[in-house]
């Protein structure tokens, strides 16, 4: 059972950093334009690239580290990372919103404000990535391609897309609300208003 954890794990931690990483590689402006309108930190384009710079290496490091038969050290060591990571980025979110600073999370290429949705999906990533470094002796392994191994990729590919598309789904703009055509339609009448 703490094979099945651990490896769900490290799976879901490595592949969300591999999919923030993609899509701030493919918007590489969007996290610099988000930190410079927090007015938090200084330099806002050199903490965004060192920013994506370690997403990038932790899941390429990580993705390594299980493949490579003794990359035990290695895998400690990126989730040790991503710990500090992702616990950094709870942090700094909670502080953007308890601060009142608007503006994008900077985290996808679509703009989202910084919710509690963000700060709690960077809180569970940080928690799972410490889950996986205390259970990471029990990980099962890539080369042994088996059902435990189908079962740990998939869970981790489903938990992956749903902590990613969580904020998403979860934002309501306060501009948008649900309205009703201004026009109704009469049973049996076409557009025109004939009947059909």
């Amino acid at each position: 059972m703490s094979g099945l954890l651990a490896g769900v794990a490290t799976y879901t931690v490595l592949f969300t950093l591999l999919v923030s990483t993609t899509e701030h590689l493919s918007r590489p402006a969007a996290l610099a334009g988000a930190l410079a309108a927090h007015r938090v930190l200084p330099a806002p384009v050199a903490v965004a690239a060192i920013a994506i710079a370690g997403e990038g290496l932790l899941a390429g490091a990580g993705i390594v580290a299980l493949l490579h038969p003794a990359g035990e050290g290695l895998l400690a060591a990126v989730l040790g990372g991503s710990v500090a990571l992702l616990a950094l980025y709870a942090g700094y979110g909670l502080y953007v919103r308890s601060t009142g600073r608007a503006g994008s999370c900077g985290c996808s290429r679509i703009e989202l404000p910084m919710t509690g949705w963000v700060v709690a999906r960077a809180a569970v990533l940080a928690g799972l990535a410490l889950v996986a470094l205390l259970l990471s002796g029990s990980i099962v392994p890539v080369d042994r391609a088996d059902a435990a191994l189908a079962v740990v990729l998939l869970a981790s590919a489903t938990f992956t897309a749903l902590l990613w598309h969580l904020p998403a789904a979860m934002y309501e703009p306060a501009t948008a609300t649900a309205r009703r055509p201004t026009t109704r339609r009469s049973i049996g009448t076409t557009e025109g208003g004939l009947p059909g």
